[in-house]
C-alpha cells in the first residue's frame, strides 16, 4: 500500500472515531443520543458501525460534524479463525454477502462503495499468518478502546507483524463505543482539506492521519538524514522499525520531550513513531516506507 505522510501533505485535521455502536445493536445509546455526545466533544467525523446493520445518518450531517454510514461484520477466515471487520461509507441498507470468508466481505463492501478496517486482531486472537491473507483492507485498529475492558485494547504488535512481513497497512485508534467507560479514549486525526465524505475515504486510504489516546503529533518526516518527530509532551518517544531495529528515547522523570532527531539507519526498512506522554497515553504515526524491497 502506498502511503503518504499527513505532516507533509495540505490540508487541517479533524478529529474522527471510526468504531460507533448504538441502540440497533448492542450499544447503550441511541444514534441521536451517540451524534451528541461526539458532536458536543468536538468531534468531526463519527462512524456509527454496528452489528451486521446500517443505519440512516443523513440527518446528522452539517458543514462542521460529517456521520458516516458503515457496519461491524465478523466471520470465519481462511485459517478457521474469527474475525471482526469494520465497514465505512456502505449505504444504509447494506446488506453483507453471506460468505464467511473475509476477502469476499471486503469485495463485498468494496462493490457498494465503502472500504474495510480490520477489527481489533488482539481480541480476535488473529496471528499474522491469520491477517497476511486479509486482502484489500485499508487499515487495522491498532487501538480499540472497548477491549481495553479485558487487556486487550492494544494491538501494535499485530501491527508490527504484518509491517515486518512486508504489509504495508496504517493503523487507526479507535473507540468501539458500547456502554461506559469506552467512549472518548481513542481517535484518528485525519489531515483533509475539507469535510467531505470523499475526503474522509481518500485520507484513510491513503494514510493521510495519525492516531491517538491523547497526545498530539505536530510533525513527522525525513530530512537531511535524520528522522524527526515534534509532539506534545512526552515521556517516551519510540522510533520502529522492522524485526530487532528501532530506537527509544526515555525522559526517565526530567522534563518531558516535545522533538526528537535520530540518525535515519540504513537498515530499515520502514519507521514508525509511537508517542507516550507521562500519564502512559500513546499516539501512533504511520509507517514511512524507505526501502521497498520485502522486509527481514
Amino acid at each position: 500500500m502506498q502511503l503518504v505522510n499527513p505532516f507533509e501533505s495540505p490540508g487541517e485535521w479533524y478529529k474522527a472515531n471510526l468504531h460507533t455502536h448504538t441502540t440497533a445493536s448492542d450499544g447503550e445509546a441511541s444514534l441521536e443520543e451517540r451524534v451528541r455526545q461526539y458532536r458536543e466533544k468536538g468531534y468531526h467525523v463519527l462512524a456509527i458501525t454496528d452489528h451486521g446493520r446500517t443505519n440512516d445518518v443523513g440527518g446528522f450531517c452539517n458543514a462542521d460534524f460529517l456521520a458516516l454510514s458503515g457496519m461491524e461484520t465478523g466471520g470465519i477466515g481462511p485459517n478457521g479463525e474469527d474475525y471482526h471487520l469494520v465497514l465505512l461509507n456502505v449505504p444504509h441498507g447494506f446488506e453483507c454477502c453471506d460468505d464467511a470468508d473475509p476477502n469476499a466481505r471486503i469485495r463485498s463492501a468494496k462493490k457498494a462503495g465503502g472500504q474495510v478496517i480490520v477489527a481489533h486482531p488482539y481480541w480476535c486472537g488473529n496471528a499474522v499468518n491469520d491477517l497476511l491473507p486479509i486482502q484489500g483492507a485499508i487499515a487495522i485498529e491498532v487501538y480499540n478502546a472497548t477491549c481495553t475492558k479485558i487487556g486487550k485494547g492494544l494491538s501494535s504488535v499485530h501491527w508490527d507483524d504484518l509491517l515486518a512481513s512486508g504489509a504495508i497497512i496504517p493503523g487507526v485508534a479507535v473507540d468501539d463505543v458500547h456502554r461506559g467507560r469506552d467512549i472518548f479514549m481513542g481517535w484518528t486525526m485525519l489531515k483533509m482539506q475539507s469535510l467531505t465524505v470523499e475526503s474522509v475515504m481518500d485520507a484513510l486510504r491513503t494514510g493521510c492521519f495519525y492516531a491517538s489516546c491523547g497526545p498530539v503529533v505536530e510533525d513527522f518526516h525525513i530530512q537531511d538524514g535524520e528522522i524527526r518527530v515534534r509532539c506534545s509532551p512526552a515521556a517516551e518517544l519510540h522510533f520502529m522499525a522492522q524485526r530487532s531495529h528501532g530506537c527509544s528515547l526515555y525522559t526517565d522523570g526530567g522534563e518531558p520531550m516535545t522533538h526528537a532527531e535520530i540518525p535515519l539507519p540504513g537498515n530499515w526498512k520502514y519507521v514508525r513513531v509511537e508517542v507516550v506522554d507521562p500519564r502512559g497515553n500513546r499516539a501512533w504515526t504511520n509507517p514511512l516506507v524507505l526501502r521497498e524491497e520485502d522486509t527481514g
